[in-house]
């Protein structure tokens, strides 16, 4: 088996759409209702710490850097774990990153909702366990579900997916001759399905209220793709 599928876990379209508008969603609100951090898409902290740092902007360098760490942990702890069960050979089974990913935004929730964080151009000290907790989540869902199929894919960014639909979009034009054309077609239809899931959960986020209990929509979503996901696993392994 080649080492990408072996390590990476898989699930049905629906699901990884549904997580990918769970991470648009949680991101989002936070951009918009907490402080201007993201913490499901790093390549937009990156950006913001280089300028930051470069008009030397301590505070606002120091919040993307947290969101980059929280979320590297999250990734590094899933992966850990999902490793364990490739050492053993064993079926991956990222059900348990999925239900810390539940308890992290469900903690989340709670913590702005007690705390009364509200919406800051610049990050407070308050606004830092928020971020951190935030993109450890959505780091252990990055990690949980990397394929549809044999279609690698991301929930919780979408630069690389651009990239990919548009060069299959203009190799399909081209009629550029390919062993598989299927596989070709049947990616640009997965990475696009899962673009505007993202997308939509953004939009979904940006069209409501500041409540912070919102955070539980995308909680219950890592929910029920944990069950599903031990489900799965549990009937794969009979």
């Amino acid at each position: 088996m080649p080492a990408e599928l072996k390590h990476h876990a898989s699930g049905r379209l629906s699901l990884v759409a549904a997580l990918a508008a769970a991470a648009g969603f949680v991101d989002a609100f936070v951009f918009q209702n907490v402080t201007p951090v993201f913490v499901a898409n790093m390549s937009g902290n990156l950006v913001r710490l280089g300028m930051s740092a470069g008009v030397r902007d301590g505070r606002q360098a120091a919040a993307a850097l947290v969101a980059l760490v929280g979320f590297s942990a999250g990734v590094i702890a899933g992966a850990a774990r999902l490793d364990t069960h490739v050492r053993s050979e064993r079926l991956l089974d990222s059900s348990a990153l999925l239900f810390v990913e539940t308890g992290l935004l469900t903690l989340l929730a709670f913590i702005l909702r007690i705390a009364n964080i509200t919406y800051s151009p610049t990050t407070k000290a308050a606004d830092y366990p928020v971020i951190l907790i935030g993109a450890a989540a959505m780091g252990l869902q990055a990690i949980a579900l990397r394929r549809v199929g044999e279609v690698a894919v991301s929930t919780t960014y979408g630069t690389g997916a651009v990239v990919r639909v548009s060069e299959k979009t203009a190799l399909a034009f081209r009629k550029t001759p390919r062993p598989d054309e299927h596989r070709r077609r049947t990616s640009i239809v997965v990475l696009s399905v899962v673009l505007m899931a993202y997308v939509g959960g953004a939009f979904a986020a940006a069209s409501t209220s500041a409540n912070p209990m919102l955070l539980l929509i995308p909680a219950a979503v890592s929910l029920v793709g944990a069950i599903e996901r031990r489900r799965h696993h549990a009937t794969s392994v009979k």
